[in-house]
């Protein structure tokens, strides 16, 4: 059974839910990505419908409709930007210091408009680019330190990884962000440091004015919050789980980095489970189609024996633990 995700506010119209970092908005593709906010709100409200998402490692607000009327009109909200969305996020570096050319108005807000591309090579990273979809963001430095900067932000257009990308565009990702983010950056947190903060609108039967807010404890100066230690699998406890499953081998590898393998096949079964680097697998997904993945620590996938796959391994290469079955 799925933990239960228990709403902060509810009615007979709308849910309004905390997401944890690390849990996905809506299901992905493959039997590792299923567990997820949605699945687990709609084991108790089976009429709830995704209005809006979080990025998985993103934490904090998010609101689901109950009924397909009420989704209709929560997402004409959003599309008439009524909905209003504030992010706390720590990020590298002394911002103030590097934008002191863009002017802030009188609350200390400062805007990055620039239009964010899927970059198709390397999917599901963005980057701003002239052909990519107008964007806007808006800043404004809470706290900083010698190394990093707690921001307050809004997001005006609401573009796939718009905060995360738009920050990284002016030379402050955040830490732990493993998309944008480099080694030693990442290295920082245990987690993305971006937070859905609060969330206001208009309430889409009554117009009553509705407003949400889960703050947090995050500083701008080492270790820049207090995280809950999540638990990680070791070698052993992957290699006996494998073997378990019929498994004859279980190794680690690791790959220098910016290797690509183009499509080749095992004569085995595979199962992987990635814990440093990123790379880019492409293979067939359940439904035959195409697909790539972006597989970063944590990580599993699954290949049988004689499968077309290709492999992209990222700027720091990638270690993996591997499973065999001849």
């Amino acid at each position: 059974m799925l933990p239960r995700m228990t709403p902060i506010y509810e009615d007979e119209h709308l849910l309004v839910l905390e997401k944890p970092s690390g849990l996905l908005s809506v299901p992905g593709r493959g039997p590792d990505k299923q567990d997820c906010l949605a699945s687990r709100v709609q084991a108790v409200y089976p009429e709830a419908l995704v209005v809006h998402r979080l990025d998985q490692d993103t934490s904090g607000l998010l609101v689901m409709a109950r009924g397909i009327e009420a989704q209709r009109r929560m997402s004409r909200l959003f599309e008439t930007r009524q909905v209003h969305k504030r992010y706390m996020a720590v990020v590298a570096g002394q911002p103030l210091q590097s934008q002191q050319a863009v002017p802030a108005d009188e609350d200390g807000w400062r805007t990055i408009d620039g239009p964010i591309l899927l970059d198709w090579e390397r999917r599901p990273i963005h980057i701003v680019h002239p052909d990519g979809k107008a964007s806007r963001s808006r800043w404004r430095a809470q706290q900083s330190s010698d190394t990093a900067t707690l921001v307050e932000l809004e997001p005006v257009t609401g573009r796939t990884h718009q905060l995360r990308v738009h920050l990284q565009s002016i030379g402050h990702p955040m830490l732990g962000d493993a998309l944008y983010a480099p080694a030693p950056v990442r290295a920082l947190s245990p987690r993305l440091m971006l937070h859905a903060q609060s969330l206001a609108f208009p309430h889409p039967f009554t117009d009553a004015p509705m407003a949400f807010e889960v703050p947090t404890d995050w500083s701008a100066h080492a270790p820049y919050g207090h995280f809950t230690e999540v638990p990680t699998m070791r070698f052993e406890a992957f290699k006996q789980q494998a073997l378990a499953e019929g498994f004859d081998e279980v190794l680690e590898r690791t790959w220098e980095p910016n290797v690509v393998l183009e499509t080749h096949t095992h004569p085995f079964a595979v199962k992987a489970r990635v814990t440093a680097g990123q790379l880019w697998l492409s293979c067939a997904a359940p439904d035959g189609s195409p697909q790539k993945r972006y597989l970063t620590p944590g990580d599993e996938f699954s290949l049988n024996r004689d499968e077309p796959h290709a492999e992209q391994y990222g700027p720091e290469g990638a270690t993996y633990w591997v499973a065999r079955k001849n």
